[in-house]
């Protein structure tokens, strides 16, 4: 059982930083869209994507219905 406890604080730590990582993600992302070296869309819409994870079920629906 005491397995499980730090793994639950690692959880609650990556949710609590989520919102940091995302903002980075997208900060990335428009930088990526100026500079060619970094990839701008898919550095943004990993950051959307953790901001609005509902959003990638809706893609993921989306990019399915093409295979």
């Amino acid at each position: 059982m005491s397995d499980a406890n730090p793994l639950w604080h690692d959880i609650i730590k990556f949710s609590r930083n989520k919102s940091k990582l995302a903002i980075g993600f997208i900060a990335l992302g428009l930088l990526g869209l100026i500079l060619p070296v970094i990839p701008g869309i898919l550095l943004l819409a990993v950051g959307v994507f953790l901001i609005k994870p509902s959003w990638y079920e809706s893609f993921r629906r989306w990019v399915e219905k093409f295979n």
